[in-house]
């Protein structure tokens, strides 16, 4: 539980011309009145009885958040007003300039959040639990408040690194205190397969999640309106999954077998690749499933498996090449998924090259890396892009320098997210037109390149800040300080989440 000041009075630390409070993400607009708002033990939640249904988890939600952090349990109740110093919750929707995720949040007497969706019912609770982390009194006053991306995410590799229940609990609650709204698990990579399979046991790694464990975290996130994102990484990264199957692992004309990548020249290694999916997409409910798909065969010459090139002139015809079969792998996983009623993301690196096939149009493109089609050029064909920009967006577990000598490698500034990079700015300086409708939003990675370098604990104390950069710039609200030194002061104001849990430093 988190210490509440009791000030004695209503100056609530404002820093911009425009008197808005403290929180993170700043407030879109925000208009002063008189008088004063006092939250204390005798405050009630009020649902409004019209809608009492649709708010009671985010009502019951805000209630355990609000005992968390301040040690006061407040009755959740139904009526069509609220009292003096009660909070009352309701659906609108006669703001239509809010969107579907905006919220209005009114400070007076009491205090009023209402919005078009619950969605934006619940990120005004997440706002006013930051005034209310600050101060119990509060100044009157308006706010109508945004966001310019719809997406706003954070990708855990727990795929190379087993990350446990506790940790990916924190961060749901985080993610959603400031106001983020998808979580991607990398639940498969070169050091890991954490998903209970029962198709295939013996591709699962003896750290795993349990179906039930995966259960109740789903259930987490739901009430804390964060997506889950899952993702098996095909055709590439596999290596946990061919330990078990080498017959399907990629092997060039010398005998040199391919870490990590499956053969797809060979019709088995389809119907083991559909087995997996077939069975962990119904797992998740959320709208998405990412397949992963990239750095295949990422730095050696696909002319080395002639195996490619047959399978692409058998499926794709004389004129295609031996990229048209990863390129044919990409659309093929994409119509499973679409099958199963959910939209295919996808790492954007691969996904150009072929003369016989080119990658669907209607997934979503994570554009990491430089290469292939630009971030304009992807746009341009009128497909879906996330800003996944390596040069600020992705934490990586490595040493200073590795074993090769290279280095160092990625480490990215929390200084550097709020003052220099902006949505539309792509890896390598590539650039779309700002608020691009197809710009979804962008995503923090945690990459596990080298799993034992940090522990979950290290790691948890490096995102901290740059979570806490990335929402402000997702939320594209304006900032209420310039400088990122001047931040720090806002992000100690603000705190962890109410119900966050220090971990103890062994694992």
């Amino acid at each position: 539980m988190t210490s509440v000041p009791d000030y004695s009075s209503a100056s609530l630390h404002t820093i911009d011309k425009q008197g808005r409070p403290s929180t993170i993400p700043a407030l879109q607009e925000w208009t002063a009145s008189s008088g004063v708002y006092t939250f204390s033990e005798h405050t009630h939640i009020v649902l409004d009885q019209a809608s009492f249904l649709e708010l009671q988890s985010t009502g019951t939600v805000f209630a355990e958040d609000i005992l968390q952090q301040t040690g006061f349990s407040i009755p959740l109740i139904s009526a069509a007003s609220a009292g003096n110093g009660d909070i009352f919750l309701s659906l609108i929707s006669d703001d239509t300039s809010l969107g579907v995720e905006g919220y209005r949040l009114e400070i007076g007497s009491a205090i009023s959040i209402s919005a078009a969706t619950v969605d934006g019912v619940f990120y005004g609770t997440r706002t006013l639990l930051q005034l209310l982390r600050q101060q119990q009194t509060l100044p009157a006053g308006t706010a109508r408040d945004w966001p310019d991306y719809p997406q706003r995410s954070l990708m855990v590799d727990v795929g190379r690194k087993y990350f446990s229940i506790p940790w990916l609990e924190n961060h749901i609650r985080e993610l959603a205190y400031l106001k983020y709204n998808y979580l991607h698990l990398h639940l498969s990579d070169n050091y890991g397969f954490r998903l209970p399979s029962e198709r295939h046991p013996e591709v699962v790694s003896k750290q795993y999640y349990t179906k039930a464990e995966l259960q109740a975290l789903i259930e987490l996130a739901q009430r804390y309106h964060i997506t889950i994102v899952p993702e098996i990484d095909m055709p590439g990264h596999m290596d946990p999954i061919l330990a078990q199957h080498p017959e399907l692992q990629l092997i060039s004309t010398s005998g040199k077998r391919k870490p990590g990548d499956i053969d797809l020249g060979n019709e088995a290694s389809y119907v083991l690749l559909k087995d997996l999916l077939d069975e962990f997409i119904p797992l998740f409910p959320g709208p998405y499933w990412h397949i992963g798909a990239d750095e295949y065969l990422m730095t050696e010459a696909y002319t080395d498996y002639p195996q490619l090139l047959k399978y692409a002139h058998d499926h794709y015809g004389p004129d295609a090449t031996e990229r048209d079969t990863y390129l044919g792998f990409v659309n093929w996983a994409h119509e499973i998924v679409k099958a199963h009623g959910k939209r295919t993301r996808t790492w954007n690196d691969g996904l150009y090259g072929g003369t016989a096939i080119t990658a669907a149009a209607d997934m979503i493109y994570e554009h990491w890396d430089d290469s292939g089609l630009t971030p304009a050029e992807i746009v341009e064909r009128g497909i879906s892009i996330m800003n996944c920009n390596g040069d600020y967006l992705y934490y990586v577990l490595a040493p200073a320098v590795d074993e090769n000598g290279n280095g160092p490698h990625f480490n990215p500034s929390p200084a550097k997210i709020y003052e220099i990079y902006e949505q539309h700015i792509f890896q390598n300086q590539h650039t779309i037109a700002p608020h691009h409708p197809l710009n979804v939003g962008a995503k923090l990675h945690v990459w596990c390149d080298y799993p034992n370098e940090q522990t979950e604990q290290q790691i948890d104390a490096g995102i901290e800040l740059l979570l806490r950069s990335l929402a402000q710039k997702n939320w594209g609200s304006a900032k209420l300080v310039p400088a990122y030194d001047q931040y720090q002061a806002i992000i100690s104001r603000i705190g962890r989440a109410p119900g966050y849990i220090t971990l103890p430093l062994a694992e």
